[in-house]
């Protein structure tokens, strides 16, 4: 589940699709890809997509053929994101016939149009496997990726569980171990804090939120819950949250390799990087952003002008 890329391209790292083929087309050819046999192709660069093609969007069954076709003959790596992982617990199930993801009414909506692009129940199975086969997370020499966040320890756990795919054996294996659980969603879903209750709020769909995503790239200390948090609603941003304590020393060190990762919905004025040597590529396509990349050279100091959106 962790993999070790040896291609030799300069790479351009694409952040989470949530099925909006048509932004990730205009993103390929803005790029310089051309299509070659149903896929898309450059002589130089190769994509690394980050996760998360599934859900929301209108075109989910054509982003998974693309993404997997080009995976499959060798001209894209893809890593598995939070919303591929929970698509297979939703429908794997236990050794007492249980799902591992509650089918709850809440879990079914979010999974309701992958379902119904993928109401072929051999097809569905198909693209299970595929999913369950996706790397984790991506290191090489010069950088990283993962979904959501880098966790060293947390890589390491997931290296050595001997866990080799996410399919039924292997989700068994990762239940039976709730340390093991703790690591994959950190890297899958990032370091979440437990709030006050006086800080618990109602997300952009009207869930509960009772924990936030920390900034686990940003050390620098802030006062308010937009500097601390990410994937807030607009109206908390500015609130002060100086009085909260959290005890949380794994931030990202300036010193590290590039790191490359999507999941926190950003918004469109962010767009930029979130640190010299840390890149965020989701910019809430599903809520009116846009698809982004990262045009990348095997650089140790991120550049700003390497980011390219599908839109100008």
């Amino acid at each position: 589940m962790i993999s070790n890329d040896t291609n030799t391209k300069q790479l351009d790292f694409i952040g989470d699709v949530h099925g909006h083929f048509n932004a990730l087309e205009s993103l390929l050819i803005k790029m310089g890809y051309e299509k070659k046999n149903r896929v898309y192709a450059h002589s130089e660069r190769y994509p690394v997509f980050l996760g998360d093609y599934i859900d929301r969007g209108p075109n989910i069954k054509e982003v998974l053929h693309l993404v997997r076709s080009m995976q499959e003959n060798g001209s894209a790596i893809a890593i598995m994101g939070n919303h591929e992982y929970n698509y297979l617990c939703y429908h794997l199930k236990d050794e007492n016939d249980l799902p591992f993801r509650e089918n709850s009414d809440k879990n079914e909506k979010q999974i309701r149009e992958t379902n119904k692009a993928l109401e072929n129940i051999s097809e569905r199975e198909s693209y299970l496997d595929w999913m369950a086969s996706l790397p984790i997370t991506i290191e090489t020499n010069n950088y990283r990726a993962v979904h959501a966040q880098w966790k060293n320890s947390s890589v390491e756990q997931i290296k050595y569980s001997g866990i080799k795919k996410f399919n039924r054996d292997g989700l068994l294996k990762l239940y039976s171990n709730s340390n093991l659980i703790i690591n994959l969603n950190i890297l899958l879903k990032g370091f979440e804090v437990l709030l006050p209750e006086k800080f618990q709020y109602k997300d952009n769909e009207g869930n509960e939120r009772k924990e936030s995503r920390l900034k686990w790239w940003n050390s620098s200390s802030g006062k308010k819950f937009g500097d601390v948090f990410a994937s807030l609603p607009e109206k908390l941003m500015n609130i002060d949250i100086s009085e909260l304590f959290f005890d949380f020393t794994d931030f990202y060190y300036l010193e590290d390799k590039p790191v490359f990762f999507g999941h926190y919905w950003l918004k469109p004025r962010e767009f930029g990087l979130t640190s010299s040597n840390t890149c965020c590529l989701d910019f809430s396509i599903v809520k009116g952003g846009f698809l982004a990349s990262y045009r990348f050279s095997g650089e140790s100091q991120l550049n700003p002008k390497n980011l390219v959106k599908h839109i100008d």
